[in-house]
């Protein structure tokens, strides 16, 4: 008998409850459990040896090759599939390949009971398929089985044949919306009216629990009408599922049109807006012809998604009407919950636009602008403020306490020359840090620009004695923002070396107030204990989330 999504499900359901039983408990359960199904009986006790029998665990050889035979290391063998003539799944007639990606391969098939063509998706390992390969696969076929709308590719049946998983879907006879780009442009009405089908059927899979994780134009079918069906959902997960076969830190998705949070592999922020992305940037490529981010190197492209923001697709192209510049730009926005809260709001927003009425997405303003760089950019944006707030001090010390330091002309020039010198170099690291390959050179320089140019500015003012000596205490706390224990040591050490610079200066050339050795013990010991408790914060912090 042939299975079916639910029987499928059953089955899957039977095989996670199962595989935490040992192996003498199992056979017991699963009689009892399928007392009236023999034939689901036997597909999870299939399920249950093949996953006893991981390549992680045992080889398919180890039937055939003695001790004395010569052994072959996993990662030098690629599974080959079988070609499609030598393919035989029971109840399909496999016809022609059609598709291929990472994981799997789809094959166009004629299904015999009920006579239909279908397109079979099997593991492109094969038997060969890790656990992994395996549950992503289920995932999958799990995932899509339970959706049923117009602009999702149905699944039919699911099962496997020799060892090799498959399941059957509907085939969509056009082609995908990543060869319609490749050949051809979208009007804009066209492009919203398109992401707007796609959403819709989103947000029905939203109210199913399932989230797509990977929305790009090549998981896009086009029917002979034109018509954008749903498919691939290899990276769906559920909402309020804790277990996932991606880890924090992990990366999954495709760096053109991923979300920041994929992109930085912060697993635990991944829903509903995640998708809201991928279908922004489905749109900015049908507007544009190219994804939001490309480079040619990967790690490149995924620090571009996480750290710079998109060219607005009017830049490309002046044609495309403000409003649906604006919807596309909300999608793609850095920050999760400033997106579409639903892909059924964005779809509503799309068809608002095709109908010439108000949309509720609005251009962000000055204000909201300057809150979300400050949030991609933190080390730019407090070098920035603090030189305001330093500013606001100067100002405060010379028309209000009339320090005499604070008034005298040279000290003005200085301090002018040193915020121009912070700030430069502040955007000049900035724009290193964006570089992974840079990155923790720029930290190390930033940080010693920092100590530099204040050690600098201190010969100007009293020295030790200056106010501005907390300023090395400043920096010590703010090097723990990395979670770095490393830097934390080197700023640390550097303030002191800094502080003691302008010690030694007021004992051997005294002017001003004079030298206060309590002051001096009290400021060292609050450098060295912010330091040491900084360094064991961080080092706690990075052993919890190692």
């Amino acid at each position: 008998m042939p299975m079916t999504p639910e029987d499928y499900q059953q089955a899957c359901d039977a095989f996670d409850h199962a595989s935490q039983l040992s192996p003498a408990e199992r056979s017991g359960w699963l009689a009892a459990h399928f007392a009236d199904r023999a034939d689901l009986r036997q597909q999870v006790a299939a399920m249950l040896s093949q996953a006893d029998d991981s390549r992680l665990d045992h080889s398919p050889l180890d039937a055939v090759l003695t001790p004395d035979s010569p052994t072959i290391g996993w990662d030098t063998v690629t599974a080959v599939p079988l070609s499609a003539d030598k393919i035989q799944v029971t109840g399909y007639e496999i016809e022609a390949e059609i598709a291929r990606g990472g994981m799997g391969v789809v094959y166009r098939a004629r299904q015999q009971n009920p006579s239909r063509t279908v397109a079979l998706k099997m593991i492109l390992a094969g038997q060969f398929a890790s656990t992994d390969e395996v549950a992503r696969f289920r995932i999958e076929a799990e995932a899509a089985a339970n959706l049923t709308h117009p602009g999702i590719v149905p699944i039919y049946e699911v099962g496997s044949h020799d060892g090799r998983h498959y399941f059957s879907m509907g085939y969509v006879a056009g082609q995908s919306l990543a060869a319609a780009l490749k050949t051809r442009s979208f009007a804009p009405d066209e492009a919203a009216d398109l992401v707007r089908q796609i959403a819709e059927a989103i947000q029905h899979a939203h109210q199913h629990g399932v989230i797509h994780r990977d929305l790009k134009p090549s998981n896009v079918l086009l029917d002979e009408q034109g018509r954008p069906q749903v498919t691939d959902f290899g990276l769906a997960k559920r909402i309020g599922d804790d277990t996932d076969l991606t880890c924090t830190g992990q990366i999954m998705g495709s760096p053109g049109y991923m979300a920041p949070e994929q992109a930085s592999g912060r697993v635990h922020q991944v829903g509903a807006a995640t998708d809201v992305y991928g279908l922004g940037a489905i749109l900015y490529a049908l507007l544009t012809g190219k994804p939001p981010f490309e480079s040619d190197n990967l790690l490149d492209a995924i620090d571009l998604v996480c750290s710079s923001d998109v060219t607005p697709p009017r830049k490309h192209n002046r044609q495309i009407p403000r409003k649906l510049e604006t919807i596309c730009l909300k999608c793609l926005h850095k920050t999760p919950s400033a997106r579409y809260h639903t892909a059924g709001e964005l779809a509503a927003d799309l068809h608002a636009y095709l109908n010439n009425e108000p949309i509720q997405a609005r251009p962000l303003s000055l204000l909201e602008r300057i809150v979300f760089w400050a949030r991609r950019r933190p080390g730019l944006a407090i070098t920035w403020a603090a030189m305001l707030l330093f500013y606001a001090y100067h100002l405060f010390c010379v028309w209000v306490v009339r320090d005499p330091v604070s008034s005298a002309p040279l000290f003005q020039v200085i301090s002018i020359a040193t915020a121009l010198g912070y700030a430069i170099g502040a955007w000049f690291f900035q724009r290193m840090y964006e570089k992974p390959r840079r990155r923790s050179a720029a930290i190390y320089l930033w940080m010693s620009m920092n100590v530099v140019l204040l050690t600098m500015l201190l010969f100007s003012a009293n020295g030790a004695a200056s106010p501005l000596v907390l300023g090395y205490v400043l920096l010590v706390a703010a090097s723990g923002a990395l979670y770095q224990t490393g830097l934390v040591g080197y700023v640390t050490a550097i303030s002191l070396i800094g502080y003691y610079i302008h010690v030694f200066f007021s004992l051997v050339f005294p002017k001003g107030p004079p030298f206060d050795i309590h002051w001096t013990i009290c400021l060292s010991l609050t450098i060295v204990l912010l330091g040491m408790i900084q360094y064991f914060v961080v080092r706690k912090i990075r052993m919890a989330n190692a």
